[in-house]
């Protein structure tokens, strides 16, 4: 990596958002050039997840509003994806064969942490190779 990578999206918090999203996430992955298929991939798990949070929970019995995300490729060798909405946080009761999205982000992610002071923002750090190289091996 030669300097910072980003990307960010807007858009309306829909069901038929998270995977156009995601993909846009895969293409940003694939152009740096930075991990492999299965890092990739779990990256892609668990931003799926968040942003899947985010569409279907936020927003609930209220107008149409946006789910942004952003990500970012740092120095450190490490990738930071940010997913906000401005929906209010709403602490359900466990309901059968549901429930998994955030941990299995919490399982994949290095890091995770969530803020719900202004909406919902969750942030997931990944790590990455450290080079091109890396993805080749």
């Amino acid at each position: 990596m030669t300097g910072y990578s980003e990307l960010r999206i807007n858009c309306l918090a829909r069901r038929d958002a998270a995977r156009p999203m995601r993909h846009a996430v895969a293409a940003f992955l694939i152009a740096a050039g930075c991990v492999d298929q299965e890092t990739s991939d779990d990256i892609l798990t668990a931003v799926g997840e968040a942003l899947a949070n985010a569409v279907e929970h936020a927003y609930d019995g209220v107008e149409e509003n946006e789910v942004e995300l952003f990500a970012r490729l740092e120095h450190d060798h490490t990738l930071a994806v940010d997913v906000f909405d401005r929906g209010t946080f709403i602490q359900r009761a466990p309901r059968a064969g549901r429930g998994f999205g955030m941990r299995i982000v919490e399982a994949i992610a290095q890091a995770v942490t969530i803020n719900v002071d202004d909406g919902t923002h969750i942030r997931m750090i990944f790590n990455v190779p450290h080079n091109r190289e890396d993805v080749a091996s």
